[in-house]
C-alpha cells in the first residue's frame, strides 16, 4: 500500500465511481491504484473539461464530484472549472499532483504555489506532505465539501507523497447522510413564516440550489400543493417541481419569464435556497415590491438579509424546513383570485411565444429549434444549456420536468461548460437521454470532448444552433456600435457536423425547419456521440436586449451608473 492506494481506496469508501482526469506524470500512481479499486478513470482531454465534468457529475446528481489533474499546467487549465463549481456552491473535490516535495522551492520544474491559486476559489483547501495522513485530509475535504453551502475543496499531493509506501492506515469515520448532520429550523420562526404566508393575498415561493442539495422534491412539491402558494424555481431547483405542474409557474427569472414580472406585486416572498444575487435583483425594487414581506431560508446563515432586508430569517437546511412547515398544515389551504391571476399569463405568455415557434422562415427561428427538441425529448431527458444569445432562447422554451436534469451553467457563466456537464449527466444516467443545447461560440470551447464522450461509450447528441458567431456580442456591438464596426464576432460557416463524423460520432446539417425533427430522431437512435447542426438566425434574445438598454444608458450618462 502506498499513499495513492490509501487515497484511492479512501476515495472508494467515500463512494467514488470514478475520477475525471486527465493524464500526467505526477498522478500516474493514482491510475494505477484506480485499477486495483476498480474506480473508472474517465479521461478527458483537457483538464478545464474533467474539472467541468465533475461540476456537472455533482449537480446531475446531488453527489460530490472528483476529478485528478497533474500539477503545474495541469493544475492551472482546471482553475476555471474549478471557479464554476465554486460560485454554484457544488460539492467537488479537486486532486491535484505535484513535484516532489523535497524539491520545493528550489527551481523544480512545473514547481508552482497550487494552494495560493485555489483558495480564492475553494473553500478548503490542503497540501499533503505526510503519506500516512492522507486518509486524514481525505475525510476533511469531503466533510468540509457537504457542510453548510456545498462547495469545491482542493488536495495538492506530491509525487513522492503518492508513491511512498504506508501502512494500512484506517479511514477517519466521517458523519453520514443522517438528519442530525442537518441545520434544523426555529419553530418559532416556521410558525411565523407559515402565518405571513397564510395570511398573504399574493404569496410567492422562489426555490433555489439549496433546496436540491438537500433534496427537498417531494417536501417542496407536498407544499405547494397543501399551501396552494404560486412556485418559480431557479438554479439546480429547476425540475424539482415540473414546470408542467399546475402550481409551479417555471423559472424565477422576468427577463425570460413573464409571469416571473408579477414578483413586484407580490406581498409575501418566501425565498428558499437561493441568495438574493443578481439573480433575483440584489433583491431591488425592479424585480421585487418595496412593501413585500420576504421570508428568506437558507443553510448559509450569511446570506439571510443580505442586499435585502428580510421580515423572518431563517437559518435551515431547506428540506428540514419545509417538513416542519408542513407538519402545519393539516388541511389545503384554499385558493387565491392570485393564483388564476398568475395561469391566465402563464397562457398568455405561451400565445406569445408560438410566432417564433411556429416560424417557418429560413435561417431557422431559435424558438422553431427548440419547440422541435421539446417535442422529442422524453420527461426524463437531460437538457444541458450552454451560454450565449440562442441558449437564452432555450432557457425561456425548454421546460424543467425532473430534478437533476436542467443543468445550467450558474454564476459565473462558462462558456462551453454544457458538453462536459452532458458528458457527466450521461455517465450518472445512461440509460436515459442527454442533450447538450449550445451555440457555434460555445461548442468550440470543449467540443472535442465528444471524442472522450465516444471512448468510453456515452452517447450524447449536442444541438448547435449555428448563426455563425458569438452571438451576444455580435447583437450588443452591433446596437451599439453599428454593423459595419463588430470586431471579434463572426465565426463563418464550419461544419461542425464534419468534425463530430470525423471523430467518429454521428452529424447532421439543417437548414429548413422540416428538418429539424427527423435529424433530432437520427442523432437519438445512433447510438453514439451526435452533433446536431442547425443553421440558426441571430435573434436578439430579452437579455441581449436588457444589455444594450442598459450598455447605452451608460454611454449617454458618460459611464455614472
Amino acid at each position: 500500500m502506498n499513499g495513492a492506494g490509501l487515497l484511492v481506496r479512501g476515495l472508494k469508501q467515500e463512494g467514488v465511481e470514478q475520477i475525471f482526469s486527465l493524464s500526467g506524470d505526477h498522478i500516474n500512481p493514482i491510475y494505477d491504484a484506480c485499477l486495483d479499486y476498480h474506480i473508472r478513470v474517465i479521461d478527458s482531454r483537457h483538464e478545464s473539461a474533467a474539472a467541468l465534468m465533475a461540476d456537472g457529475w455533482a449537480r446531475a446528481t446531488g453527489r460530490p464530484g472528483v476529478f485528478v489533474v497533474t500539477g503545474g499546467p495541469g493544475h492551472t487549465n482546471a482553475l476555471t472549472g474549478l471557479a464554476s463549481a465554486f460560485l454554484q456552491g457544488c460539492p467537488v473535490l479537486a486532486i491535484s499532483g505535484a513535484p516532489e516535495s523535497f524539491l520545493k522551492d528550489r527551481g523544480a520544474f512545473q514547481d508552482l504555489d497550487q494552494l495560493a491559486l485555489v483558495r480564492p476559489i475553494t473553500k478548503w483547501a490542503a497540501m499533503v506532505t505526510d503519506h500516512c495522513r492522507i486518509p486524514e485530509y481525505l475525510a476533511i475535504a469531503f466533510r468540509e465539501a457537504l457542510s453548510g453551502r456545498p462547495g469545491p475543496v482542493h488536495l495538492t499531493i506530491p509525487l513522492d507523497i503518492l508513491s511512498r509506501e504506508a501502512g494500512d492506515a484506517p479511514l477517519p469515520p466521517m458523519p453520514g447522510d443522517t438528519p442530525e448532520s442537518f441545520v434544523h429550523a426555529d419553530l418559532d420562526l416556521v410558525e411565523k413564516a407559515m402565518a405571513l404566508l397564510r395570511q398573504a393575498e399574493r404569496p410567492v415561493l422562489i426555490a433555489g440550489s439549496g433546496a436540491w442539495w438537500s433534496q427537498a422534491g417531494p417536501e417542496l412539491e407536498r407544499f405547494v400543493e397543501r399551501t396552494r402558494v404560486p412556485l418559480f424555481t431557479i438554479g439546480l431547483s429547476r425540475g424539482l417541481v415540473s414546470d408542467e405542474h399546475p402550481l409551479c409557474f417555471g423559472y424565477a427569472d422576468p427577463l425570460l419569464n413573464e409571469v416571473a414580472k408579477e414578483f413586484v406585486h407580490a406581498d409575501v416572498i418566501c425565498v428558499l435556497g437561493k441568495r438574493m444575487d443578481y439573480r433575483l435583483g440584489f433583491g431591488g425594487v425592479r424585480l421585487f415590491n418595496p412593501r413585500a414581506r420576504i421570508i428568506q431560508v437558507d443553510i448559509h446563515s450569511v446570506e439571510i438579509g443580505r442586499n435585502r432586508e428580510v421580515e423572518v430569517g431563517i437559518a435551515a437546511d431547506a428540506r428540514t424546513f419545509l417538513v416542519e412547515c408542513l407538519a402545519r398544515v393539516k388541511e389545503p389551504w384554499p385558493d387565491r383570485p392570485w393564483l388564476l391571476h398568475l395561469s391566465q399569463i402563464a397562457q398568455s405568455w405561451r400565445t406569445t411565444l408560438q410566432a417564433g415557434e411556429e416560424s417557418n422562415e429560413i435561417p431557422i427561428h431559435p424558438l422553431r429549434l427548440c419547440r422541435e427538441l421539446r417535442a422529442v425529448l422524453p420527461p426524463e431527458a437531460t437538457v444541458a444549456i450552454d451560454a450565449g444569445d440562442f441558449l437564452q432562447w432555450a432557457r425561456i422554451a425548454l421546460p424543467a420536468r425532473r430534478p437533476g436534469r436542467w443543468i445550467r451553467l450558474g454564476p459565473l457563466g462558462t462558456l462551453g461548460a454544457a458538453i462536459p456537464f452532458g458528458i457527466a449527466a450521461k455517465l450518472a444516467r445512461p440509460r436515459e437521454p442527454v442533450v447538450v443545447v449550445t451555440g457555434d461560440g460555445g461548442f468550440a470551447f470543449h467540443g472535442f470532448e465528444l471524442h472522450t464522450a465516444l471512448r468510453h461509450d456515452l452517447p450524447i447528441v449536442v444541438v448547435i444552433g449555428n448563426d455563425r458567431a458569438m452571438g451576444m456580442e455580435k447583437q450588443i456591438q452591433t446596437a451599439l456600435y453599428g454593423p459595419n464596426r463588430v470586431v471579434g464576432c463572426e465565426l463563418g460557416l464550419v461544419r461542425y457536423d464534419k468534425v463530430v463524423e470525423a471523430l467518429g460520432g454521428h452529424g447532421e446539417f439543417v437548414e429548413e425547419p422540416d428538418q429539424i425533427r427527423p435529424a433530432l430522431l437520427r442523432a437519438f437512435a445512433a447510438g453514439r456521440p451526435a452533433c446536431v447542426n442547425v443553421m440558426i438566425r441571430g435573434v436578439p434574445s430579452p437579455l441581449a436586449e436588457l444589455s444594450i438598454a442598459k450598455k447605452r444608458a451608460l454611454m449617454e450618462s458618460g459611464g455614472d451608473p
